[in-house]
């Protein structure tokens, strides 16, 4: 469970997540976080315990926003899904070169294994979606379920990533329609 923030640690979490898409993570240090928020080391360690639990607070705080989605099935979840992280990135543009960037952690493993642990529990969840969209018939049944999750989240992941390279040069949006569209026909029953 996700403790809850106090407005002033939520500043820093956005603080940080801007440091990481500006300079990298190797270059995230507290002194870093600190000089970019103008305040001292003890300041920041008043409010977190080391760099480990603010990017905790940053994927916690991603991850839980799912929570706050209407309750749906099927492939309605799955587009609901989808189209909430496109939504997340929008709002927070560093989080399409932070989160969605995972080379920035391989040197903290850390921080690795806590996004592995993410995208595991996001996995769980989509499986469940796409179960009940095949037991609706809303899409084939003869893709195994790790193919479908990579084939649905794999493209959405790279179209994100492009868009956050091309410091949003394109209509985010629009492309989220033409390939969740693209996505319903390759995975119609009726292929």
């Amino acid at each position: 469970m996700e403790k809850k923030l106090t407005k002033r640690q939520n500043e820093i979490v956005d603080a940080a997540l801007h440091l990481i898409a500006e300079k990298g993570m190797s270059n995230f240090t507290i002194r870093h976080l600190s000089q970019a928020l103008n305040i001292t080391d003890a300041a920041l360690y008043y409010h977190f315990q080391d760099k480990l639990e603010i990017v905790q607070a940053l994927v916690s705080r991603f991850e839980s926003s799912a929570d706050e989605l209407p309750p749906r099935t099927g492939w309605a979840a799955v587009e609901a899904a989808l189209n909430h992280r496109v939504e997340l990135v929008l709002a927070q543009p560093d989080l399409a070169r932070v989160l969605f960037a995972e080379e920035l952690f391989q040197k903290d493993p850390e921080v690795e294994q806590m996004l592995f642990g993410m995208m595991q529990r996001h996995h769980k969840v989509m499986l469940i979606h796409f179960k009940e969209a095949i037991s609706n018939g809303e899409i084939r049944d003869d893709i195994p379920m790790d193919t479908l999750f990579r084939m649905v989240l794999g493209p959405l992941r790279l179209l994100i990533k492009q868009w956050g390279m091309s410091h949003g040069a394109f209509d985010l949006r629009r492309e989220r329609g033409k390939l969740l569209t693209s996505l319903k026909t390759v995975l119609s029953k009726n292929q």
